[in-house]
């Protein structure tokens, strides 16, 4: 059986191979809508609850992931709309910081499907199950990017705002 935090780590080092090749601007502006939409998330996610009361538990993990998804896809894509490609295969350093800032991406959609997962109390039982309770695995949801971020489920948020705060200040003097 694959454990989840498998899962996180394989898609950490996928998008740092993915932003090894697309350079460190790219893809801190693909950090920024990340941080964005998952902050949007959280600080809605009581409101998305008393609006789809009638959804399942399923229902809600598919609605909060699609979104979510829909959101990571189009932040990807917003640099090759606009003609950005890949970066300059000279500049190696960009590649590093690119590659390290897309494993930061890779850990935080990771994170944040599994912290969907775990907010709706692991709904497609049949495939994903919750972790065992003192597994590694179950270690591993203290350093879920919402759970230390956003204070946990019930947390408020504050340093998640405030990271919001930063990025949006580091992508606009960037830009």
């Amino acid at each position: 059986m694959i454990q989840i935090s498998f899962f996180v780590w394989m898609l950490a080092a996928f998008f740092g191979v993915l932003g090894y090749l697309r350079g460190w601007q790219k893809e801190g502006i693909a950090t920024a809508g990340i941080v964005l939409v998952t902050f949007a998330i959280f600080q809605f996610d009581a409101f998305f609850r008393t609006i789809f009361f009638a959804f399942n538990s399923e229902q809600l993990f598919l609605t909060q992931f699609l979104v979510f998804i829909v959101v990571v896809f189009l932040v990807y894509q917003a640099r090759q709309i606009g003609g950005g490609g890949r970066r300059d295969n000279d500049d190696v350093q960009e590649g590093l910081i690119g590659a390290l800032a897309g494993a930061l991406n890779g850990y935080l959609i990771g994170g944040s499907i599994w912290y969907f997962l775990d907010i709706n109390e692991y709904p497609f039982e049949q495939y994903i199950t919750a972790p065992a309770i003192g597994s590694q695995t179950d270690q591993m949801l203290g350093i879920m990017p919402m759970m230390f971020l956003g204070g946990g489920g019930d947390g408020t948020g504050g340093a998640l705002s405030i990271g919001v705060l930063l990025i949006v200040f580091v992508v606009l003097m960037t830009i």
